[in-house]
């Protein structure tokens, strides 16, 4: 008897089947806002691209891959005005419910809350909707190509809005490199490895990632579970601040700092569903195994008791002040 042919699932069937449908319009690049498209390739660059890889083998994606996200939008929504609205209406309220590829949810779960404004996120779907990323070759060809069109500019920023942009472009890349690494751990081995990983591999991923990026990143909480991450006066300020724009049902908009020759940033780290498996209610979110861990790792621990769409602390981005060529 012959074996029964595997099924793929949806989210991978529509991974195959992309290529045969190209509903966007085609556009020439110089009738294009190249200045979205920039904006939106570096954005996904910073914030998306490591779990939604271009080109990660079935075996290690953590996420579906953006050309099938791109895909699937674009069947439902050919008009850029209904494909922009559909994606950044889904990134600003990421939820089971909202999810157009269930089969993606069942397998990677939900993904986090962004805490990217919406005029970024509108420029992410710009850039998506005119890039065919679903395209053969694209992978190999037009990710190496793009990425050498649209290189952050070597000015620096200067402006207010620059400096909180750039902010959370290198709050969004650490933010990523510690997601996706997490997911990793939790896929490995469950909570309990996850925060095994966090104890450890945590401080020296930002590290690195301040590193790379050369500006100073950190994070910091109210409600910290490693003391040496606890807030200072300015912080806590800025931390209510956001918790009365998100109890209104708004978006906290990125603050601004000067200190000393650094201008800083302060990003709004906020929970989803995957956080409250270490950071939820003790006994019900939080197992009684992960939580033993957490009391014998984080001994002074503060961090538990959250529920979704609040904002757990901050992301704090010190970036090297941009003299103005004026």
């Amino acid at each position: 008897m012959k074996p029964a042919a595997r099924r793929l699932p949806a989210w991978a069937m529509l991974g195959v089947l992309c290529w045969l449908a190209q509903p966007a319009p085609v556009i020439a690049a110089e009738a294009l806002d190249q200045a979205a498209m920039a904006s939106g390739f570096q954005a996904l660059e910073s914030a998306c691209f490591s779990c939604h890889s271009p080109d990660a083998t079935p075996a290690d994606r953590i996420a579906p891959p953006m050309a099938a996200i791109r895909h699937r939008y674009l069947m439902d929504n050919p008009s850029l005005g209904a494909f922009r609205g559909a994606l950044v209406g889904f990134v600003n309220d990421p939820s089971a419910a909202n999810a157009r590829m269930p089969g993606a949810v069942k397998r990677f779960g939900v993904m986090p809350a962004l805490s990217l404004d919406d005029a970024t996120l509108g420029d992410v779907a710009y850039y998506l909707y005119h890039t065919p990323l679903d395209a053969p070759g694209w992978a190999a060809d037009g990710y190496a190509r793009d990425k050498a069109r649209y290189a952050a500019s070597a000015r620096g920023p200067v402006t207010e809005d620059e400096y909180r942009r750039y902010g959370q472009q290198l709050a969004m890349q650490t933010k990523t490199a510690l997601g996706s690494n997490l997911k990793k751990a939790l896929k490995e081995g469950g909570p309990e490895h996850a925060v095994s990983f966090c104890n450890t591999q945590a401080e020296p991923i930002a590290d690195d990632m301040s590193a790379k990026l050369d500006a100073a990143i950190g994070r910091v909480s109210d409600r910290p579970r490693n003391p040496a991450n606890a807030a200072d006066d300015v912080e806590l300020a800025i931390i209510r601040d956001f918790k009365a724009v998100l109890a209104a049902g708004e978006k906290p908009e990125a603050a601004l700092r000067e200190r000393g020759e650094q201008v800083v940033g302060y990003y709004p780290i906020v929970t989803n569903g995957m956080c409250l498996q270490c950071h939820g209610e003790a006994g019900t979110q939080v197992s009684p195994a992960t939580l033993a861990l957490i009391e014998r790792l984080y001994p002074e621990d503060k961090a538990t008791g959250y529920g979704v769409n609040e904002l757990r602390g901050l992301f704090v981005v010190g970036m090297h002040r941009t003299e103005s060529e004026d």
